[in-house]
């Protein structure tokens, strides 16, 4: 453990610097208030009512927001970041990186000019990789493993090869984050997340949304023949053989080899069935097939995949759409054609995030919930808004009948009068396993003719099926300020107040850019509700929240500060050290709280109190990042025979403190003492800057934003 006195000294010198009296940090000794699980942060309380003038109302409490917890103490007197340390916030949200000299030289010169500077920081690759975090949680999209998609695929990825496993969940999860900042990168209205049928896709999983299509499912999870066209088109019968048959030969319909496969992994178990040849007719003909792609051999281990590294890494821009008369759709095991096409022509309708087999994956459904949950979470994703109280919520496994708790006066009651008109639009586009719905006339599951969506008093929306949810989530006025809070929460770890003024001005500059995301990041990043730089009703009402670096912002600046790639391994793609190594830096990483979302829940889940748990995986997550950058070989990024010049860009780097920063000689003071005292204790040079290292590495200024 680092001595606790240098510690101290470090969080007073931040302190004092900053003009901040008390700071959130486990090594300032600050009171962190309750952080047991399931309760609120401390700043979590919404601000008062406002007068018609726009002013705070005393004693009123905001119209619709939870009051503030009387055990808890009220929030400190605001006092304003002073401009080197909200900049310096500012910069590391949007991009993991340290302020500069020049940085800093530019605001202070014009205060007003954060705006152009973070003009600037959005246009960086390092914004774009935060952004992408941001997308896969702001959407719902992460939280899955392979399992969570085998209703959808109507078979189990057991079998798959365990990197095509790997890989799969992650397109998944990634698939929709990459078409938002595409969106974003296109200057598209951001409204189009919510009504987009373009797709940022990769090859396996452009297959897989084809072979879904192919192979659809009932709700009881039973094949529809009258839906399985290929199977209707061709005469199949898959067959896995040891004959050296050419791929291209294999998906030929006019091949006589058509629908064999060769099987380059001849079967050496007991298994009778899994012998070369191995024949399966019908249904089992195609989900052979498809397992055959990703390397499966259901039931007999694994083969080859047919998928190369490159097709998992290329992305591209894919319209899905329906086919037009007597038009063929996309074939599932067509890999050369897909590798080519733009388009992907399917029945099943695919429009926004609420329709991903990420989005999917996250919320199934069955016949009593009935896609209530799925509409419920599409509206917190796109408005923010939840009709499914989190404390009385019905477990998504519930098998009761719904007539039994749909009842007036029943906790349910309230929840299924919004949700049972709206969830229809669902119902009407997709069967229980997200299949496209071919069950429309059957008498035991009547399907509404018309859907109907209003939230919040709005002017109801009729239609049917997803596009037409779609089409009125995008109009709702309630979209604007939703994803204004969806920033404003990844910015500090808490809501601002909605009828906080600031936050108001924030939200109606978003909308009259026509939803330019890139207008909304620059507006909120320079406003004080972001830099704490001057008053505003959120301030007043939960003081000038510093929260930790969360597992996201603390790897980014890790990763984008060294010009590592995934030094945590949270994406499996860690390069820098031996396996072992990797898989230590990510249980560390994983042991650091990282944002999340829960079922019923309007806001995300973003811890911004520390405790001990961070403290030591932090501060072991720096000792390892020590022995890779401190005298770890020729080319090494620290050595001791540059020691002055390391601890120099210690606080430079780790700690985002510039050399103008009126802070930055102190910092240096304590951690050239703390190198001068380790090394009079005998241990080795090297040894004393990592100490040094792991000092800034797991300082208050390296692992808070806000401070």
């Amino acid at each position: 453990m680092l001595p606790l006195r240098t510690l101290n000294r470090l969080c007073s010198a931040a302190a004092s610097a900053s003009a901040l009296a008390v700071l959130a940090l486990t090594a300032c000794s600050a009171d962190m208030g309750d952080t047991s699980p399931g309760k609120k942060p401390p700043g979590a309380a919404k601000p008062p009512g406002m007068t018609a003038a726009g002013t705070p109302t005393p004693g009123t409490p905001d119209p619709g927001v939870k009051p503030a917890d009387p055990s808890k103490p009220p929030p400190p007197p605001f006092e304003a970041l002073p401009t080197q340390v909200n900049a310096a916030k500012v910069k590391n949200l949007l991009t993991g990186l340290a302020l500069t000299d020049a940085d800093l030289a530019t605001v202070t010169a014009k205060p007003d000019a954060l705006k152009d500077l973070v003009g600037q920081w959005i246009e960086t690759a390092e914004w774009k990789g935060k952004m992408l975090g941001f997308f896969r949680q702001a959407f719902q999209q992460t939280q899955t493993d392979p399992n969570d998609y085998d209703e959808q695929l109507g078979r189990t990825t057991n079998p798959w090869q365990p990197l095509d496993r790997q890989l799969f969940v992650r397109s998944a999860e990634d698939s929709f984050a990459r078409t938002a900042l595409a969106l974003v990168e296109e200057g598209a209205p951001f409204t189009e997340t919510v009504t987009t049928e373009r797709f940022m896709l990769n090859l396996p999983l452009m297959s897989s949304y084809a072979y879904m299509d192919a192979a659809p499912m009932n709700d009881d999870g039973t094949p529809v023949p009258a839906g399985q066209w290929l199977l209707l088109k061709y005469r199949m019968t898959f067959v896995r053989t040891l004959e050296l048959i050419p791929f291209e030969d294999s998906i030929n319909p006019a091949s006589p080899n058509f629908f064999k496969f060769h099987e380059p992994r001849p079967y050496v178990g007991v298994q009778p069935g899994c012998k070369e040849p191995d024949i399966v007719k019908g249904v089992g003909a195609l989900r052979n097939a498809a397992d055959y792609l990703f390397g499966g051999r259901p039931g007999c281990g694994q083969t080859d995949s047919q998928f190369t590294p490159q097709d998992w890494a290329t992305w591209k821009w894919v319209t899905i759409r329906k086919p037009k008369a007597a038009e063929e759709r996309a074939v599932f095991f067509d890999l050369p054609k897909l590798r080519q096409v733009t388009e992907l022509v399917l029945s099943t309708p695919r429009v926004g995030f609420m329709t991903t087999p990420a989005f999917f994956a996250n919320w199934p459904t069955n016949a009593s919930n009935s896609y209530r949950v799925t509409a419920n979470q599409t509206m917190i994703v796109a408005l923010g808004r939840s009709f499914d109280d989190r404390g009385v919520t019905i477990p998504i496994a519930e098998s009761a009948d719904e007539s039994k708790h749909v009842q007036p006066n029943t906790v349910c009651y309230a929840c299924h009068l919004t949700l049972d008109p709206m969830r229809d639009f669902f119902k009407q586009s997709y069967s229980l396993g997200y299949f496209e719905q071919l069950s429309r006339n059957d008498p035991n599951n009547p399907i509404p003719a018309t859907g109907t969506f209003a939230v919040d008093g709005t002017a109801p929306t009729t239609g049917n099926g997803i596009k037409d949810l779609a089409r009125g989530t995008a109009q709702h006025p309630a979209f604007a300020p939703a994803w204004t809070q969806k920033l404003c929460q990844f910015a500090n770890s808490s809501s601002c107040s909605a009828a906080d003024p600031e936050f108001k001005r924030v939200a109606e500059v978003f909308k009259k850019s026509n939803f330019n995301f890139k207008t909304l990041t620059k507006e909120l990043f320079s406003s004080p509700l972001v830099t704490f730089a001057s008053k505003t009703v959120s301030a007043e009402a939960a003081g000038v929240v510093i929260s930790i670096a969360r597992r996201e912002s603390l790897c980014a600046a890790i990763d984008n500060r060294h010009k590592l790639t995934d030094f945590c391994n949270l994406r499996g793609n860690s390069t820098v050290m031996p396996a072992q190594l990797r898989q230590r830096a990510r249980n560390l990483a994983l042991s650091v709280p990282g944002a999340g979302y829960a079922r019923g829940d309007d806001e995300p889940l973003l811890p911004h109190d520390p405790n001990l748990f961070f403290t030591s995986a932090v501060e072991n997550l720096c000792t390892l990042l020590s022995t890779q950058l401190v005298d770890a070989g020729r080319d090494s990024k620290y050595a001791t025979l540059r020691a002055p010049e390391a601890m120099t860009d210690f606080v430079t780097t780790l700690m985002g403190i510039p050399p103008s920063d009126p802070r930055s000689p102190g910092m240096l003071a304590i951690l050239q003492e703390h190198f001068k005292e380790a090394t009079a204790t005998g241990v080795t040079a090297s040894d004393a800057l990592r100490s040094t290292f792991i000092l800034a590495c797991s300082s208050p200024p390296a692992t808070s934003l806000g401070l």
